[in-house]
């Protein structure tokens, strides 16, 4: 399997997803230390489902996109248009509270350089000849 920069960023993402599902289905109360309260069974279910299971599903996914090299660049696509939907969530949020605390801009900041990066790769080998692996 060769190494190209498409997989190695459907790589990073994949492991970035799968360590916060894990991370956060298993101590959900984790999110306390950004301030979201979660009071009660249901509260820490949600937090199962959405921020673990919904983050572990998506990481096999990625992770099966860079076991198939045919299959990479849709991981890619994918990643991109996950770390932008974080990002378009997390400034709207910003816009309507009217601010945030620091860790949200700097979260943001990351969302917006990542999906940038990973435009650019896709932009840069939309063309490319590829290599048979």
């Amino acid at each position: 399997m060769k190494w190209t920069l498409e997989r190695f960023l459907t790589f990073i993402s994949a492991l970035t997803l799968f360590g916060f599902g894990i991370w956060l289905f298993a101590v959900p109360s984790a999110l306390a230390g950004i301030g979201i309260a979660l009071e009660g069974p249901t509260a820490r279910i949600d937090v199962r489902a959405t921020y673990g299971g919904f983050e572990l599903g998506v990481s096999a996914f990625l992770f099966l996109c860079v076991a198939r090299s045919q299959w990479t660049r849709v991981g890619l696509v994918a990643s991109g248009f996950a770390i932008a939907g974080f990002g378009f969530g997390r400034l709207g949020g910003i816009i309507l509270e009217g601010g945030a605390e620091p860790l949200m801009w700097v979260f943001l900041g990351l969302e917006v350089a990542l999906t940038a990066v990973i435009v650019a790769v896709l932009w840069r080998t939309r063309s490319a000849p590829r290599a048979p692996e």
